[in-house]
């Protein structure tokens, strides 16, 4: 957790772990607890901490390098049971979508165009501006 502690400005606390008001780590509405093995608890599961998934967990640029499979899993599954991918975090929610690198790098491949709100992804997602006539 040192680098929540130190560097905020490159912490991302829209898809990652956020700290709130009373002190307590949160992903999406859920808290989030770490032990001094690293290993990351979430909604009654436990998840090895390496290198890579705190990276996803707490980075707004990832470091590729640092990610493996596994790490992507276990993101994508936080995500899953926590909704902090979705609007407002409620299950029934639209995914966020941004124009941050790690909504384009990530977000956006571990959950498909076709389960994302389509106008806001092709909003986000755009490069050039459309003229209408």
């Amino acid at each position: 957790m040192t680098s929540y502690l130190y560097n905020r400005a490159f912490l991302d606390k829209e898809f990652g772990i956020r700290k709130d008001a009373d002190g307590q780590f949160r992903i999406g509405k859920s808290p989030i607890e770490i032990d001094e093995n690293s290993d990351v608890f979430v909604e009654g599961k436990t998840y090895t901490g390496t290198p890579g998934l705190f990276e996803l967990l707490t980075r707004k640029k990832i470091n590729k390098s640092l990610i493996t499979t596994q790490d992507l899993k276990n993101y994508r599954r936080i995500l899953d049971v926590t909704n902090a991918h979705r609007k407002h975090n409620k299950r029934a929610g639209v995914i966020k979508a941004t124009r941050g690198v790690k909504f384009r790098e990530v977000i956006s491949h571990l959950f498909p165009a076709t389960t994302m709100n389509k106008r806001g992804v092709e909003t986000a997602l755009r490069r050039t501006w459309i003229r209408y006539k």
